[in-house]
């Protein structure tokens, strides 16, 4: 805790209700661990790339869905931001998932380029109006839920070891967007996941 110039310590009750600045701290501790968490995986999975055997074609098919929707989630933040949103949230949270794209082709060799435009244009207009966190927190909730599947069907295990490390980094998105949201107390929104997946 730190004690502004000019005034006496400051003490606090279990019971005092956290800061702006506390609750913006937290958010910027849980985003900064799931973002190093995959940022780990995939420096790790390209550290033995050459020594494992090549990624399957229904593997290698699967991870590129899964980086298109990284940055189709990536665009959608963009979205929001370009409609007025101006927390510094919303542009941490299109970075780190245009990193997890990066991260899949660090890992495929798989070229970050292109967008699920099907899957844009169906959320679009969710992200630029009043509802946009509950959007934000419904795409993280589908995005854990659809790298779930996904990893379920890999044999790599780099592979899975990255998808693994962005389902926990999403997870922590979803913790961060209930928290904004002013629900992070409420344990179906921080711990039940009843979102389906988004597949192809």
């Amino acid at each position: 805790m730190t004690t502004p110039k000019g005034s006496g310590p400051v003490t606090s009750t279990p019971g005092d209700a956290p800061t702006a600045e506390d609750q913006s701290d937290s958010r910027r501790r849980l985003l900064a661990g799931g973002a190093a968490a995959v940022a780990f995986a995939a420096v790790g999975a390209r550290s033995v790339s050459a020594a494992r055997p090549r990624l399957s074609t229904s593997e290698l098919s699967l991870l590129k869905y899964a980086q298109r929707f990284e940055l189709t989630a990536r665009d959608l933040y963009d979205e929001a931001i370009s409609a007025g949103a101006s927390d510094p949230l919303w542009e941490a949270m299109s970075e780190q998932h245009e990193a997890y794209a990066h991260g899949i082709s660090g890992l495929t060799g798989l070229s970050a380029d292109s967008r699920d435009d099907d899957l844009f244009g169906q959320l679009r207009v969710s992200f630029r109006g009043a509802g946009a966190l509950q959007a934000a927190y419904d795409l993280e909730s589908a995005a854990v839920s659809t790298h779930l599947e996904v990893i379920g069907t890999l044999a790599d295990v780099d592979a899975a070891e990255l998808i693994a490390s962005i389902i926990s980094a999403e997870s922590r998105h979803c913790v961060v967007l209930a928290d904004v949201m002013g629900r992070g107390n409420e344990l179906g929104m921080t711990l039940d996941n009843s979102a389906a997946p988004i597949l192809p």
